[in-house]
């Protein structure tokens, strides 16, 4: 789950600033409090200059509360420390989403619309009040102009700084280590075979985990358990799992593809993989999901059999073809 600031929700509808200082206050307990929301809980660069109440932006707030505290710690996290959206915001070719008329396309909002659109999971939080009612959940996002409409995306929302901490809770423990990422996918991901192997080998042990590596490889997982529960007991794809092939495996920006015929040649060994549920068995497996962060990998078996229930993960990883 990514957790996304609804900067547009801030309209200019405080006229009493210290309540708004004690929604700040929240927000930062609770980031303190919730580790997954320090590491997790997005904002853009350029909220700090959203308007509080008429004339005034939290910037503005902050440079006039009394509490020193709370305005350093506002200040730390909107100015320098972020997460921001702009680190790692999701390509989209028809970037443009609009929700109520408002154009929110560069705002958490719309990130939040782009990651449930490329299958992701995300959240917002909203800030109440303000002409345009955002304290409602699901947020309905329009995808594209006026005139040519692409699609409408619900954006699950909360509004208050409980509903945040719950729902950042209910996700479990923060995933910090390549270990515990295999732990926390494992449940999460009924549908696949995740082995111990996946940490344990050298290519991964030895590189340093990364946040956005992490993020991108549960997408990834996230696919193809979709894809694996939208098959039929005897293998066939239903109409869930022709999606997945539609929007991930298809065309020149598809995120799983093969490795060309030549590096097949090449580096077969190199692709090769023990099979997690049978020792005397192995794996040429040259599909893989594409993580651009580093140049990372994740391979999988494929095509997958039509007997086979559980779709198996052999490596995750840089890039096994490097020339």
């Amino acid at each position: 789950m990514r957790w996304y600031i609804n900067d547009m929700s801030l309209q200019g509808q405080f006229a009493d600033i210290p309540a708004f200082e004690g929604i700040l206050r929240g927000l930062i307990g609770v980031r303190v409090r919730v580790e997954r929301l320090s590491r997790d809980l997005r904002s853009t660069r350029t909220l700090a200059d959203r308007f509080v109440s008429t004339g005034v932006t939290i910037r503005d707030a902050m440079r006039a509360s009394r509490d020193s505290d709370l305005r350093r710690a506002v200040l730390n996290w909107v100015d320098r420390t972020g997460p921001y959206v702009e680190d790692d915001r999701l390509a989209e070719t028809d970037d443009y989403f609009e929700y109520a008329s408002l154009d929110i396309t560069d705002s958490g909002l719309g990130e939040a619309t782009r990651r449930i659109k490329a299958g992701d999971r995300a959240q917002t939080f909203s800030f109440e009040g303000g002409t345009v009612r955002f304290a409602i959940s699901p947020l309905a996002v329009d995808h594209g102009l006026l005139e040519a409409r692409l699609g409408v995306y619900n954006v699950e929302n909360v509004w208050t700084v409980n509903e945040l901490a719950n729902s950042a809770i209910a996700e479990g423990p923060p995933i910090t280590s390549w270990r515990t990422l295999v732990d926390a996918a494992r449940p999460r991901f009924p549908h696949l075979v995740i082995p111990d192997s996946v940490y344990r080998n050298a290519a991964l042990a030895r590189e340093p985990f990364e946040a956005t590596i992490r993020d991108r490889a549960l997408d990834l997982f996230g696919h193809l358990n979709a894809y694996m529960a939208g098959r039929g007991p005897d293998g066939a794809e239903g109409p869930a799992a022709r999606e997945m092939i539609e929007k991930f495996f298809v065309g020149d920006r598809a995120l799983f593809t093969g490795e060309s015929e030549t590096n097949q040649k090449d580096f077969k060994a190199d692709l090769t993989f023990p099979d997690p549920d049978d020792p005397d068995r192995v794996i040429f497996a040259h599909w893989h999901g594409k993580i651009s962060r580093r140049f990372f990998r994740l391979h999988f078996e494929w095509p997958v059999p039509a007997d086979t229930k559980k779709l198996k993960i052999v490596y995750l990883g840089p890039k096994i073809t490097k020339g």
